[in-house]
């Protein structure tokens, strides 16, 4: 309702409590003030938004190509400004079978001795470049008893 001047309220409300209270109006009743649907959609506070980038077939063909030929998920994620995880998606699509990181017998060997001294799981899968999981996996194989978890507990001396 305009007053004497044509003004209506909205028009006497800062832009920006304007565009939240519409912003409000869209979330609370799902559907923007036209009457199409929307989505709730979060916007990271600075304004910002993720780029979804789509990878053409031929430039897909060449991830896996290069994935086939020795390149790491993560060297090919950088490469094509993707996520690790989306190349990954991209290969299991593909049905390529994803390489884990294999302990050879001196890495495992190595591993052994480093856990016999007194070295944790992690400390030696970060060494040889490797998750914790796959040392501890190769410790068990290796039939090596594993200590409890956390830290070694003090010895008392009598």
């Amino acid at each position: 309702m305009a007053n004497q001047s044509g003004v209506t309220w909205p028009d006497l409300i800062n832009p920006r409590v304007r565009t939240a209270i519409g912003e409000l109006h869209d979330h609370v009743f799902g559907e923007s003030r036209d009457g199409a649907t929307i989505r709730s959609r979060r916007v990271p506070p600075d304004g910002s938004r993720q780029i979804q980038r789509r990878l053409p077939p031929e430039e897909v063909e060449e991830v896996v190509a290069a994935y086939l030929a020795g390149a790491t998920a993560l060297t090919l994620a950088d490469k094509h400004s993707i996520h690790r995880t989306t190349v990954l998606a991209l290969l299991e699509r593909r049905h390529v079978s994803r390489r884990g990181r294999v302990l050879t017998p001196d890495h495992i060997e190595r591993a052994v001795s480093s856990y016999a001294s007194g070295r944790s799981c992690a400390s030696i899968a970060k060494e040889l470049q490797v998750n914790p999981e796959t040392v501890r996996q190769a410790l068990l194989k290796a039939d090596v008893a594993m200590r409890r978890p956390g830290r070694p507990s003090a010895t008392k001396e009598s």
